[in-house]
């Protein structure tokens, strides 16, 4: 059994201590079990401490089922005693984050009567899931800033270990788990209670900022994703930017960036739409130019045909599906092939063509008499029409 100094001491980050027990991984991993630790196992949503052991990098912490804590290392630590040294500003980046959890779960409870019945802490955001009905925007706004509040009053996180028989539990969010009986409860005074092995802040004050950042439906429940403190204040910083960043290339301000973001969108969509009809139009005008220099394969009018644009080439396979007896291999020059028979023509151009693109590279798909194809740039596209032409004419004969 390891001693879990980080349960009484999440703040200090330097420690002695004595190797008990050592095993070789793969490479210069190793795994180093330790009689004491400062160092957090990842466990209850929240992940796991990095830091060094003597000149050993670790970049994972697991509990064991025998109550040991096993840190996995990249280098050798020799035996005897070592020194460990945590990664603070990954350990109080998870104290922010898991303290944060506690206090925007209490505020969904509060505000909307919303439980939360899992937690995962992430490298960037963190989530938790929510159960009941009642969730939405407005639900999530009360929430956040209820929680924010909370963080205002700065109060205290109190920790104590209370055997279950003294505990009071219509106070506490979730039970204590089966078998235990001295509890770990972690309190944000007057406000939430919950058993937890987690680390976290004195006061709901260092947590900075709780921001609620998306929600989506999982399942049976809604999963908000969050950030707090450091996390939350960098994800501000990175968006204000881009914010900025557009407005200024827009020559607009940040409040009338969404005004102006919706009239260029919609003036871009009238411009697609435009140049498409004037594609179409250009593609009809020069079918019977591209008809002219089709081969004849029995019955049948084999075009090949390449340009620049690949909207022309498309619209053109359109165009000449509406010809009798006509098969289409059109390639652009930025890699797009389409290939398609006229409505009255029974050959399978998808089959071919999706396998020849794989071959070169590329990819695709299609059904029967019709295909669209991707190549990487346009080095290949006379292969593709090649070897389609070669198919066809194989086929037709």
């Amino acid at each position: 059994m390891t001693q879990k100094l980080y349960l009484d001491q999440p703040y200090e980050t330097v420690f002695e201590a004595t190797v008990v027990a050592t095993r070789a991984l793969e490479g210069e991993t190793h795994e180093v079990v330790l009689d004491r630790t400062l160092f957090y196992p990842e466990s209850g949503g929240q992940l796991a401490d990095a830091g060094a052991l003597g000149s050993a990098r670790v970049t994972d912490v697991r509990e064991a089922e025998d109550d040991s804590v096993v840190h996995v290392v990249q280098g050798k630590v020799p035996g005897g005693s070592v020194a460990g040294k945590v990664d603070w500003v990954r350990r109080f980046d998870h104290m922010q984050q898991h303290t944060g959890q506690h206090v925007l779960s209490r505020a969904f409870i509060e505000t909307a009567g919303l439980p939360t019945v899992s937690f995962h802490m992430g490298d960037e955001t963190c989530t938790i899931d929510l159960e009941g009905s009642g969730f939405d925007e407005a639900a999530a706004r009360r929430a956040e800033e209820l929680a924010n509040r909370i963080v205002e009053e700065n109060r205290p996180i109190d920790v104590n270990m209370v055997p279950v028989a003294d505990l009071d539990r219509t106070e506490l969010r979730r039970k204590v788990p089966e078998g235990i009986a001295i509890a770990r409860i972690v309190s944000v005074r007057d406000f939430d209670a919950i058993p937890c092995c987690g680390t976290h802040v004195r006061s709901t004050g260092e947590l900075g900022l709780v921001k609620i950042l998306r929600a989506e439906r999982v399942k049976q429940q809604n999963r908000v994703h969050f950030k707090v403190g450091q996390r939350a204040l960098d994800d501000y910083r990175e968006k204000h930017a881009i914010v900025q960043t557009l407005a200024n290339r827009l020559t607009t301000s940040a409040g009338d960036l969404l005004q102006k973001v919706e009239r260029l969108t919609e003036e871009s969509q009238g411009a697609s739409k435009r140049a498409k009809q004037l594609v179409g139009r250009l593609a009809s005008m020069q079918k019977p130019l591209v008809l002219q220099g089709a081969s004849r394969v029995g019955v049948h009018r084999v075009v090949v045909y390449r340009d620049a644009d690949a909207l022309l080439v498309r619209a053109l396979a359109t165009e000449l599906q509406s010809e009798p007896g006509t098969i289409a291999l059109l390639g652009a020059d930025d890699g797009t092939v389409v290939c398609a028979t006229s409505r009255d023509v029974e050959l399978d151009l998808a089959t071919a063509a999706t396998a020849a693109a794989k071959e070169l590279g590329g990819s695709g798909g299609g059904k029967g008499g019709f295909a669209q194809l991707k190549l990487e740039g346009g080095a290949r596209v006379d292969e593709l029409l090649k070897r389609m032409q070669a198919y066809v004419a194989a086929r037709l004969s």
